[in-house]
């Protein structure tokens, strides 16, 4: 009878083991593999945001200016006119975004616009990199990851960056993700661009929708 209850109770033991060992491997979490897609023969990270697949670094590719000399910023890619703009060539399948594109992009995360403006929403922050602004970082929840890269305007001069994102839309207007006067959110907001105008944004590409 022991004999029976030793080899009774450790059956038991090995059963509740293997019971226990599959449900955790159920539970482990899939880590989504990551796409690339290659321009002017460097590759992208892509990253799928609800119904959108956008670069998720900003463009480095042809013209354009750099951060500084030394590239200090790889992380801000390089700055373009709206004439640089126009002389990119865009990968098979992509384009440059256009407003309402990346007005779908924010509100995917809930953002909520007043006209072409959202001002003072946390929501703002999932968009947002983890580091570099002056105040107020985000959580990049979305994946998306926009620096402050900011803007370029002398040649010679660096960037005006650590509290603003701007990039380039297709329809000569430019999507800026800035920090709030209040320090606590940001805010979007769209502006149109003025002939002649000798700033330099960042650019990202999203995919066509087949």
């Amino acid at each position: 009878m022991k004999t029976n209850y030793v080899l009774l109770k450790v059956l038991t033991i090995v059963f509740l083991n293997l019971f226990f060992s599959c449900k955790k491997d159920d539970k482990k979490e899939i880590i989504p593999q990551v796409q690339f897609v290659e321009i002017d023969g460097e590759q992208y990270p892509t990253v799928t945001i609800g119904n959108q697949t956008w670069t998720a670094t900003n463009y480095k590719g042809q013209g354009g200016r750099p951060y500084d000399i030394f590239n200090s910023r790889p992380e801000y890619g390089n700055y373009y006119s709206f004439e640089e703009l126009q002389d990119i060539e865009v990968p098979a399948g992509w384009k440059i975004p256009s407003k309402e594109d990346f007005i779908e992009l924010a509100k995917s995360q809930g953002v909520v616009f007043t006209g072409q403006n959202a001002v003072k929403q946390d929501a703002i922050k999932k968009l947002v990199s983890q580091t570099r602004w002056l105040n107020i970082n985000g959580n990049n929840k979305s994946g998306f990851d926009a620096y402050p890269g900011g803007y370029a305007i002398e040649v010679n001069s660096t960037p005006m960056d650590g509290d603003i994102s701007e990039f380039w839309t297709s329809d000569t207007a430019t999507v800026s993700i800035q920090e709030g006067a209040d320090l606590k959110n940001h805010n979007i907001k769209i502006y149109q661009y003025l002939e002649n105008d000798p700033s330099k944004f960042n650019i990202r590409f999203i995919k066509k929708n087949k």
